[in-house]
């Protein structure tokens, strides 16, 4: 990984990646090399996704599953009467 400086930065530009690092709830280091690899048609939003469950996925056994699903399909039914 290569490291690079940005120097002479105007107070507008830092502004404007702090308004960014905050819209997107980055740091200013994360938000720059966004917007640059965004701005080259490098996006690392290709393909990426947030693996933070990987871990969780599938850990259910299969009855176990079936069963969960169909206790949570009760929170699909509307009660009209305590809706009215």
């Amino acid at each position: 990984m290569k490291s690079l400086s940005i120097h002479g930065v105007d107070k507008e530009l830092a502004g404007r990646i702090r308004e960014k690092a905050d819209e997107y709830g980055l740091s200013i280091n994360k938000t720059t090399k966004k917007l640059l690899s965004d701005s080259l048609g490098l996006s690392q939003d290709k393909g990426e996704r947030n693996a933070d469950f990987d871990g969780l996925c599938g850990a259910l056994p299969t009855k176990a599953a079936e069963e969960l699903v169909a206790i949570l399909k009760e929170m699909d039914i509307v009660d009209r009467e305590a809706w009215s």
